[in-house]
Formats: C-alpha cells, sequence, structure tokens
C-alpha cells in the first residue's frame, strides 16, 4: 500500500510538473498573446456580443419579423382572452382544487407515496443532491413526481428506451401536440396571460425552405410525412427550452442516465443472445467477423448517434452533482454506456464524440489539455484491438469508398437542384438520385452527409438558413457560457456546446435526421442549449434573432 502511495505521488508530482511547464512554455505563451490580442478585435467581440445585430437588422429580417410578428400577436391576442374567460370558470377552480389536495403531504396517497421503499429512493436520487437524511427530508407528495415538466422529462428519455420494433414515428407528431396543447392549458390554469417563447428567426426560416420544398418536390406524401415528423421535432426544441428551466438539469440529466443505462444493459442483453453479422453494416474484407453491438435504436450507428449527443450532458450531471453515492452511480452509467457505445464500432461516432470531449474539456479545463492528451496516448495500448483495427479502415473499406462514390452522384444532381432541391424524405431522393448514380451506387436512400442532405432536399436557402442557426446557437452558448457566473450552469453550457460539435462532426459522414428518434435527440440538445443560454425567460422574442446574454 505504501508502495502504491508513493508511485502515486510520483505520478501526480510528474502531472504538476507537466501543468506548470505547459503554461511557462513558449506555445503557451504565444496562444495567450494571440487569445489576448483576438478578445479586443472586432471579429471576436461581434462574435461574443450581441449589441451589432446586423443579421436582425436585415431587410429579409424585418420583413419575416413583421409577417411573424403579426401572426404572433394575433395569437396573443387569442390566448390573452381565453386567459380572461378562463379567469373565473369552473375548470380552473376544479384545477386549483386537486393541485391543492395532490400537494397536501397530509392525505392518504402522499402518505403511501412518502412511506414506501421505492418512493424514498426516487426522492434520494431524483431529488436534491445534498446528503440525504430521511429524519429532515421534506414530505413527498405526488406533485413532487407527478407534473407536466417530470411528465415531458419522462417523455424525452423514454422514447429512448423503447426497441426499436415497438417504436412508432408518428407518436413524435403526437407527443408534440399533447405537451404543446398542455403547456398552454397550464397557462392559462395559471393565470398567466403572455407565454413565454423565443424561437430564433433562423429557423423559422429553415422550416418555410423544409415547407417549400415540400410543396415543389417529388416526393409526394413520403415528403409530407417527413416534414410532419421534422416539424414535430423542432416543436419538442422550443417546447424543451420552455418547459425544462436550468433548475430542472439535474433531474433532466438524472433520467437521462437513467434511461442511457437502460439502453446499453439492452444492447449487451441482444449482444450476448448474439447479434447476426450483417453485411450492410460491415465490410466483412477488412472486418472479418465483427458483430456490432445495437440497442433500442436498431441501428449501431443511430446508438452511437444518440449516445455521442447525450453523453455530455451526463459527463456534466457527473461533475456538478455534490452527492459522492449518486457522482459513483453516474460514473457506473457513464462507464456501462461508454463500453456499449465502443462495441457498436461506429468510427464516426468514435471521432464525434473525440472532438465533442475535446471541445467538453476546452472550455470546462483547458488546463487539462496536456494531461487529456498524454492520457490518451498512455490509454492506447489498452484500446481494445478490434476498435483499433476498426478505425485504420476508415476511408479504406467499401462503406468509406461507398460514401465517396454517393457524393459524387449526389454533386451531379445538386448540378440542377441547389436551388430549390428535391423535397424531402427517401422517396424523392431515390426518384432524382438514380439518374445521377454510379453504377456501384445506386441503392442509397440518403447522401450520408448531414449538409449535403439539406440542399438536396430543401435547397441553398435552407442550407444557409441551417447554417445561421447553427452559427447562432454556437454563439450564444459561448457569449453564455463566457459571462455565466455560475459554475454548474457553465459546466451545462459546455455540454451543450461540446453535444453540438458532436452533431457537426457526425454530420460530415452520416444523415443523422435519417432516424427520426436520433433527429429528436439533436432538436432536445438544441432546445436545452437555448435554455441554457437565456439568463431571463424572454417575453414576447419570437423575433429577436440573438437573445442577449449580457
Amino acid at each position: 500500500m505504501g508502495t502504491q502511495s508513493v508511485v502515486l505521488q510520483k505520478i501526480h508530482a510528474f502531472l504538476l510538473w507537466l501543468n506548470v511547464f505547459f503554461e511557462h512554455s513558449l506555445i503557451f505563451r504565444g496562444l495567450s498573446a494571440v487569445g489576448n490580442a483576438a478578445q479586443g478585435s472586432a471579429v471576436i467581440s461581434g462574435f461574443l456580443h450581441t449589441e451589432r445585430d446586423y443579421w436582425g437588422g436585415s431587410l429579409i429580417m424585418r420583413a419575416i419579423s413583421f409577417i411573424c410578428g403579426g401572426m404572433y400577436s394575433a395569437a396573443m391576442w387569442v390566448f390573452t382572452r381565453l386567459a380572461e374567460a378562463n379567469e373565473n370558470s369552473m375548470n380552473r377552480k376544479i384545477f386549483l382544487a386537486c393541485k391543492s389536495a395532490l400537494g397536501n403531504p397530509n392525505n392518504l396517497l402522499n402518505k403511501t407515496v412518502a412511506q414506501c421503499v421505492p418512493g424514498k429512493a426516487l426522492d434520494w436520487f431524483f431529488g436534491d443532491d445534498e446528503d440525504y437524511d430521511i429524519r429532515n427530508a421534506p414530505p413527498v407528495t405526488v406533485l413532487s413526481f407527478i407534473n407536466l415538466k417530470t411528465a415531458y422529462m419522462l417523455f424525452i428519455v423514454g422514447s429512448l428506451m423503447v426497441p426499436s420494433h415497438m417504436w412508432n414515428n408518428w407518436l413524435l407528431f403526437i407527443s408534440a401536440a399533447f405537451f404543446a396543447a398542455s403547456y398552454f392549458i397550464k397557462l392559462l390554469a395559471d393565470g398567466e396571460k403572455s407565454p413565454k417563447i423565443s424561437i430564433s428567426p433562423a429557423l423559422v426560416l429553415f422550416v418555410f425552405f423544409c415547407a417549400f420544398s415540400m410543396l415543389h418536390g417529388y416526393g409526394g406524401m413520403d415528403s409530407v410525412r417527413v416534414f410532419v415528423i421534422f416539424f414535430a421535432c423542432t416543436v419538442h426544441s422550443v417546447l424543451v427550452s420552455l418547459i425544462i428551466k436550468k433548475s430542472d438539469m439535474r433531474l433532466f440529466f438524472s433520467l437521462a442516465a437513467v434511461a442511457l443505462v437502460f439502453a446499453a444493459i439492452f444492447g449487451f442483453y441482444q449482444f450476448a443472445m448474439g447479434i447476426e453479422i450483417r453485411t450492410d453494416l460491415t465490410d466483412l474484407q477488412t472486418n472479418p467477423g465483427m458483430s456490432r453491438l445495437y440497442a433500442t435504436l436498431g441501428n449501431p450507428n443511430n446508438d452511437a448517434q444518440a449516445w455521442a449527443m447525450l453523453l455530455p450532458f451526463v459527463i456534466a450531471a457527473a461533475i456538478c452533482v455534490k452527492n459522492d453515492s449518486k457522482r459513483i452511480i453516474l460514473l457506473c452509467v457513464i462507464f456501462a454506456v461508454l463500453g456499449a457505445f465502443a462495441m457498436t464500432y461506429s468510427r464516426g461516432g468514435y471521432v464525434a464524440f473525440a472532438m465533442g470531449i475535446a471541445v467538453f474539456i476546452l472550455l470546462t479545463a483547458p488546463r487539462l489539455v496536456p494531461i487529456a492528451l498524454l492520457a490518451m496516448v498512455i490509454s492506447l495500448p489498452i484500446i481494445p484491438a478490434g476498435i483499433i483495427e476498426r478505425l485504420f479502415t476508415l476511408g479504406q473499406d467499401s462503406s468509406s469508398q461507398y460514401r465517396f462514390l454517393i457524393w459524387g452522384g449526389v454533386g451531379r444532381m445538386l448540378e440542377d437542384f441547389w436551388v430549390q432541391g428535391i423535397g424531402m424524405g427517401p422517396a424523392a431522393f431515390i426518384r432524382i438520385y438514380r439518374s445521377y448514380a454510379h453504377p456501384l451506387a445506386e441503392r442509397a436512400m440518403h447522401s450520408h452527409n448531414m449538409f449535403l442532405d439539406i440542399i438536396t432536399h430543401s435547397g441553398i436557402g435552407a442550407l444557409l438558413a441551417f447554417f445561421a442557426y447553427l452559427f447562432g446557437l454556437f454563439k450564444r452558448g459561448i457569449a453564455a457560457h463566457a459571462s455565466e457566473v455560475e459554475p454548474e450552469n457553465k459546466v451545462y453550457l459546455a455540454a451543450g456546446i461540446a453535444s453540438l460539435a458532436v452533431f457537426v462532426a457526425l454530420g460530415v459522414g452520416e444523415y443523422v435526421w435519417f432516424y427520426p428518434r436520433v433527429m429528436l435527440v439533436f432538436w432536445v440538445m438544441t432546445g436545452l442549449l437555448t435554455g441554457l443560454s437565456l439568463k431571463t425567460p424572454p417575453r414576447l422574442r419570437i423575433l429577436k434573432s440573438t437573445p442577449s446574454v449580457q
């Protein structure tokens, strides 16, 4: 034990020396000088601050503001009339009576919930992070577990736990309509007369171009189907920013951890029972005998994409949690999911997740960069050989070559359709793409590139609007991270920015939205980042392009 302590002390001393050496090195001084010079530049100051709203003040955005502002004002007028009519109505009195009864810790139902072991366990894990003392714990009520926020969060994380053969994509549309209606009904019941909504104008423009391509494209009803599911996911993004507040982040990420570990265990179970080797997922010439794990989303690439975007938030929760027992549980969850993630053998997922972790470290602890690089080098000998071999086949196997052939065909197709697009959905892509495809890549259903698919489906306007939306998210997130004083929110913001970086990296080699539940994960992540970027919930800010974070 003493030898181990001496070894650990030597390692710790070496890492401290490495950190001090890095801080006094010429490279670090050069980077610091460049950073100090850049902070005062017009480009960086324009990026981090929001006083100069060139995009919002343009003629195009003023026109959009005029149109959407009129629609929003009309909707708010109707909502205000409904709120006034509901003020003394019988349904509001019933709602308040039920709320009072469920919130009373002395009734029989609440006493039963408070005394049962599952209720105590739920209250400990999903409650405050302080050390749990049952003698001094606040009374548990039904409302502690059942309300609009928890119901919505349970749906979001629960959608990741449903096996693919039991899932129906129309649940995304039904849930968006249900929770949107529930949110506004709650506002009426609470007497709220002016709901707080924040929507990026770039997102409005992007949805418009997607809807327009549905009308003139070649997909028919399949384009309508895809657009409805896509629009439902964008509604979920807005709902997440409205319903899930900063104070709810701990609970949401704890629920997300439960969903991820369930999916990982489900994947391990399937792998233990035997997963067939599929030639459509693996090049057996370069990776003979490789069986790839997949879980509830039914495809190893889909599971890897969803896990890569959600894991930064769970890692942030493990960092921010104050209770050591909870931290140990969350760390076990992270290691279990990483194990399942590794067994998907998704090269794009590996690279994207590594990029996300790099961004997360740069934002939260830049001094750990040399230590992280050293740890990465040291860990190379213990990484399973199958993962290393899988990474080295990137760009060389039939899957990579297949993508290059598809991109060539899509490039030829865009020469004719780059302005207007061909319409959303695989039906339109299959119909038009075959006339331009390489003979060895005629059966593709999408271009295997996020940004190529957007311009292919909805034209150059949609791609530019989406780039503006992503740029706005990065800008608001980085600006909020730079000005945030609460350490916990700062870590969560870093996780949101890292997750967005994961999406961009994934989009280089995959059409991330091809599977709707992965698309839902992206829009939930953008909703979380939007909510975290706003210090105060906006009121009537639907047409501000860059909400203030000052």
